[in-house]
């Protein structure tokens, strides 16, 4: 008889630890909108590690850590808001350069082969 007290009291103490877990299902929708929200984190730290961000930090009077804080609190919609304005800005002066650059290349590249003569200085090849 003790026996059996001694194994149902095992038995009551065993089934009184276990937790019931239940598995749900993730839908597709859920697993991407966290992907995103990761995707989105970390495109707006990789933004920091610009040297020319990190200058206009300091400039500005932030540090970096205050920085690194301030974005590990924003919530998913902040990040999400401020990663899509950061990819609906132009590039900087780079790319304007690049622009100037390509028009006076194609206009030397037309002037030396005769359609048109806005360089006085280049002659035409033929």
């Amino acid at each position: 008889m003790k026996k059996v007290l001694a194994v149902a009291t095992v038995m009551l103490a065993y089934l009184t630890c276990i937790s019931t877990t239940y598995a749900g299902v993730i839908s597709s929708e859920q697993v991407i909108v966290q992907q995103k929200n990761i995707y989105n984190k970390q495109q707006v730290i990789a933004m920091l590690s610009n040297v020319d961000v990190q200058n206009k930090l300091v400039a500005l009077g932030v540090s970096m850590e205050d920085a690194e804080m301030r974005i590990a609190s924003m919530t998913d919609q902040e990040l999400n808001q401020l990663n899509t304005q950061m990819n609906d800005m132009p590039a900087a002066a780079g790319g304007v350069v690049g622009v100037v650059v390509t028009v006076l290349v194609v206009l030397v590249v037309l002037d030396l082969v005769g359609v048109t003569d806005v360089f006085s200085f280049i002659r035409p090849i033929n």
